[in-house]
């Protein structure tokens, strides 16, 4: 599924600045937009706008074409659209492969039936011990847990905030590389502060302070 904000704009209650203005973006199906700018330009904000969980105060958030609304998140979230957060939240005393799967399972799917996707999507981001108690693993495993946990729905778009954020700089690229190599159907919207790591998105849009109108992908 396509995804694009157009004219998107945010004032929060209360104040007099915009966090966002007349903001354009769109990630075609199937590709991947990294959203760079320093602190406070409104990358995750952006990113919240995108994922349905925050109004605009202007503009309109549309997917696959249609426009959707805060309105639509409970149902998008179920299965269309999936976060990779900074912090993963696994459940520590369960394995990766239970991390993997609970999802899932709490959705009213089989155990037996989710097994051997589960072990393949974790396989596919670089986890090749499902049965790795999450406590044990390294930062870098663990963000790679939580990158297959949204992976395992098949959504048609992610959402990832500074997925690399809490990572040594080789770490965090790997887990970035995992990410975009995986959700290879999948429409990406990526924010970071990791030049590198932007560079492996099909496209790079920019954020910048107190600018409005449209901001071009490079």
């Amino acid at each position: 599924m396509s995804l694009a904000l157009t004219d998107v704009s945010l004032t929060y209650p209360g104040t007099a600045r915009a966090v966002l203005t007349n903001l354009n973006l769109f990630v075609p199906t199937g590709t991947s937009l990294a959203l760079m700018g320093p602190s406070g330009t409104g990358k995750s904000t952006a990113l919240a706008i995108a994922g349905l969980l925050l109004a605009p105060t202007s503009g309109e958030v549309t997917i696959d074409g249609q426009t959707r609304t805060v309105r639509d998140a409970p149902t998008m979230l179920r299965g269309e659209i999936a976060w990779v957060l900074q912090s993963v939240n696994l459940l520590p005393r369960r394995t990766a492969l239970d991390n993997v799967l609970l999802p899932a399972l709490a959705a009213g799917g089989s155990r037996d039936d989710l097994h051997d996707d589960a072990v393949e999507v974790l396989l596919r981001v670089g986890i090749e011990s499902p049965d790795q108690v999450a406590r044990t693993l390294s930062g870098g495993q663990a963000q790679r847990v939580g990158v297959a946990r949204a992976l395992m729905s098949r959504p048609a778009v992610i959402i990832a905030d500074e997925p690399t954020a809490n990572l040594d700089i080789a770490t965090g690229r790997g887990v970035a590389r995992a990410l975009l190599q995986a959700a290879t159907e999948t429409t990406v919207l990526l924010a970071t502060h990791d030049e590198h790591v932007a560079e492996m998105a099909d496209a790079i849009l920019r954020l910048e302070p107190e600018v409005s109108g449209d901001v071009a992908p490079s």
